[in-house]
């Protein structure tokens, strides 16, 4: 709430809250530094808790993106295994044992020749019919 006010604001705020400690000194019967002590200890223990619970409620500020994110595993045997793991972009087979790891890049899909078939597909059913009307 503070932090949204503006500098002005907040020292007319704080002039308020010492004349109002002004005023409210002598009617309690108490010393002015003594209710001033316990404003200030209030207001800071205010302020404590509504930091904490600011930094609890938010998550990071920001989030990095994963460099490197395993995409599927499969067991060879009880001490092998092969792994399909992505790495900034990249895909790579790792197969893994007991005291080995080898690592080769995976072959990209060939996705060519079924993205042209829906391409041709597509064109056709746009194309008109023989002795249809326009």
């Amino acid at each position: 709430m503070l932090s949204s006010l503006s500098p002005r604001h907040r020292l007319l705020l704080a002039g308020g809250l010492i004349l109002g400690l002004a005023a409210l000194a002598p009617l309690g019967g108490l010393s002015a530094s003594g209710v001033a002590r316990w404003l200030l200890g209030a207001i800071a223990l205010a302020g404590l808790g509504w930091w904490l619970r600011r930094r609890s409620t938010t998550g990071p500020r920001f989030s990095l993106p994963e460099r490197l994110r395993v995409i599927s595993r499969a067991a060879l045997s009880q001490r092998c295994g092969l792994a399909l793991v992505e790495a900034d972009g990249r895909s790579f087979l790792v197969a893994f044992g007991d005291s080995f790891a080898e690592i080769r890049e995976a072959p990209m899909p060939n996705r060519a020749p079924s993205l042209a078939r829906r391409m041709v597909l597509r064109r056709r059913s746009a194309m008109p019919r023989k002795g249809a009307m326009p």
